[in-house]
């Protein structure tokens, strides 16, 4: 993709340029056409895109934005996992992150594991030298969907909470078992360590 592609900020003249974008998500599509101008605006998330050189096309899009993980509001099991990885005198009660808030491939272009190269190309930037800023993670809403799922873990993404019991009692301010009506997540929390690159 990088031989082969243009890596630019995503605008008006580049969706132009190649004749807007469409992926096989309707809300995603509308997001990167329509929506991503007013969050870049708002300062609250960046969007950037590989343009296929020849044909002119936008092949794949991500936004991304600062987070954070705030271990001290993980359940012990996952905050002392989390906890794992970083020195006992470098520990925090939140950690540095970037929030992969939309990504998405062209309907043209699936099958070619173009995410895939998406995510290596986030994960590069974020620990080259020339990162202006500290960031330990990589968060992601991922969609609660078992294929979504699979698509991150095969990018060594791992589960924030154990479980959705566990996730929707935090998020709501409950305790795991307490009784309470569950509904079933839109989406569930994943993260990756780029730690991990620095020790490959």
């Amino acid at each position: 993709m990088l031989e082969h592609c243009e890596f630019c900020e995503l605008n008006e003249k580049v969706l132009n340029e190649c004749g807007g974008f469409s992926c096989k998500d309707k809300d995603i599509t509308e997001f990167f056409t329509k929506e991503y101008a007013d969050y870049a605006y708002q300062l609250l998330g960046k969007s950037y895109c590989f343009v296929e050189q020849e044909k002119q096309h936008i092949i794949g899009a991500f936004t991304v934005a600062n987070s954070s993980i705030r271990a001290d509001l993980l359940p012990n099991n996952r905050r002392n996992k989390l906890n794992r990885n970083i020195p006992n005198e470098k520990r925090r009660p939140q950690y540095p992150a970037v929030l992969v808030g939309q990504l998405a491939v062209s309907e043209y272009y699936k099958g070619l594991h173009i995410g895939d190269e998406l995510l290596d190309v986030i994960k590069a930037w974020f620990v080259e030298p020339l990162n202006k800023t500290g960031c330990r993670y990589i968060v992601v809403d991922a969609m609660n969907h078992s294929k979504i799922f699979d698509f991150y873990q095969r990018n060594g993404f791992k589960f924030m909470f154990s479980t959705e019991e566990e996730e929707w009692a935090c998020l709501h301010g409950r305790r795991t078992g307490e009784k309470s009506t569950i509904q079933p997540l839109h989406t569930r929390l994943m993260y990756f360590d780029l730690i991990l690159l620095r020790t490959q």
